[in-house]
C-alpha cells in the first residue's frame, strides 16, 4: 500500500506543480456548549465508570481549500476539542486533529490521497496518536447518487500502555444520494479492518455499518438543519487461554455496538449559529464491565467565519 500511495502522490505532485494557483479560501469555527454524559468511558482503555457528569465542551477549527485548476485542489484542516467535567476530571479530553487531502478528477472520477492524525490528552497527560493515510475514488453514478470508496493503513500508539500500540488496514464504501436540490442526503456505508497489536490479546478483525439522513429547511426565516444516524461496529478479538483467568476472560471482549445520534442546527445569520447533538450508545460485550449503555447531549453556541 505505502508504494501506491508514494506512486500516485507522485503523479498528483506533477499535475499541481504545472497548474496556475488560484486564490486559497479559508475558514473556521470556535464553539462553546455544554456536554452531559450519562456513563463516563474511555473506550480504548476499557474503562467504564456507572458514574454520570457534565461540563463544558470548547471547540475551535480552521479549514483552507486550495483549487490549483480546475481538476486538483488541495485542502487541510485542523480541529481542536476540549471536554472538561465539573467532577470526574480524569476523564477531561482534549484532542488535536490534522488532516491534508489531495484530489485530481480523471475520467470523471476523484482520486484522491488523504492524511488524518489526532493527538489525545486524558486528563491532562498524553494519552493517544493516530495516523492514518488512505487512498480514495469518488465517483457519480448517476446526477443525484455518489460512491466514494477508499482503502487505509492506520497507526494509533499509546503514551503508557504501549501493549495496545496496534497498526491496522481498512476499506470502506459510502453511498451518497441527494434530492431537493442537494437539500436532503442520505447516505449509507459499510466498512471492514483487521487491527494487528503489540499484545496479540488485542488483535481484532471489525465491520461496521452506518446511516444518514439529513435535511435542510427554512423556519420562520431562518436557515436551520437537521440530521439523524445509525452507525453500527462489530469487533472479534483473538481467542487466547489463560489457566490462571476466569473463563469469562478467555477471550478478549467481543464487542457489538449501537449508536444512535441526532443533531439540529439553527443558524441565526451566516456567522452565528444554535447547535445540539444528542447520542445513544448500546454497547455489548462478552465481559459484563464491558456492556452499558451511554447518552450524551449537548447544546452550543458556534461562531463561523
Amino acid at each position: 500500500m505505502k508504494y501506491i500511495l508514494s506512486g500516485l502522490s507522485c503523479v498528483l505532485s506533477l499535475h499541481l506543480m504545472a497548474a496556475t494557483s488560484e486564490p486559497m479560501s479559508v475558514n473556521g469555527e470556535v464553539s462553546l456548549g455544554l456536554i452531559s454524559n450519562s456513563a463516563l468511558s474511555v473506550d480504548e482503555l476499557d474503562e467504564v465508570s456507572s458514574q454520570g457528569d457534565s461540563g463544558l465542551q470548547k471547540t475551535a477549527a480552521v479549514t483552507g481549500l486550495w483549487k490549483v485548476n480546475d481538476k486538483a485542489k488541495i485542502s487541510a484542516a485542523y480541529r481542536y476539542n476540549e471536554k472538561n467535567y465539573n467532577e470526574f476530571d480524569a476523564f477531561d479530553l482534549t484532542l488535536h486533529q490534522v488532516s491534508l487531502d489531495a484530489s485530481y478528477q480523471w475520467r470523471k472520477k476523484d482520486l484522491g490521497l488523504r492524511y488524518d492524525g489526532a493527538k489525545a490528552q486524558l486528563a491532562g497527560d498524553s494519552f493517544l496518536t493516530f495516523h492514518q493515510a488512505s487512498i480514495y475514488l469518488g465517483t457519480f453514478l448517476q446526477p443525484e447518487t455518489f460512491l466514494r470508496t477508499s482503502a487505509k493503513i492506520k497507526s494509533k500508539k499509546f503514551a503508557v500502555i504501549t501493549s495496545r500500540n496496534a497498526d491496522a488496514f481498512g476499506a470502506s464504501a459510502e453511498l451518497f444520494h441527494f434530492l431537493n436540490d442537494g437539500d436532503t442526503m442520505f447516505m449509507l456505508g459499510v466498512s471492514a479492518d483487521k487491527e494487528t497489536a503489540t499484545n496479540p490479546e488485542f488483535n481484532y478483525n471489525g465491520y461496521g455499518l452506518s446511516t444518514k439522513l439529513s435535511q435542510k429547511f427554512e423556519l420562520f426565516g431562518l436557515a436551520q438543519k437537521a440530521a439523524i444516524g445509525w452507525r453500527f461496529q462489530s469487533k472479534d478479538y483473538q481467542a487466547y487461554g489463560n489457566q490462571d483467568m476466569d473463563s469469562q476472560l478467555e477471550s478478549k471482549a467481543d464487542e457489538h455496538r449501537n449508536i444512535f445520534h441526532a443533531q439540529w442546527q439553527l443558524d441565526f445569520n451566516k456567522y452565528l449559529a444554535l447547535v445540539s447533538n444528542l447520542e445513544y450508545g448500546d454497547y455489548r460485550s462478552q465481559l459484563d464491565s464491558q456492556t452499558y449503555s451511554q447518552t450524551l447531549s449537548s447544546l452550543s453556541i458556534k461562531a463561523q467565519f
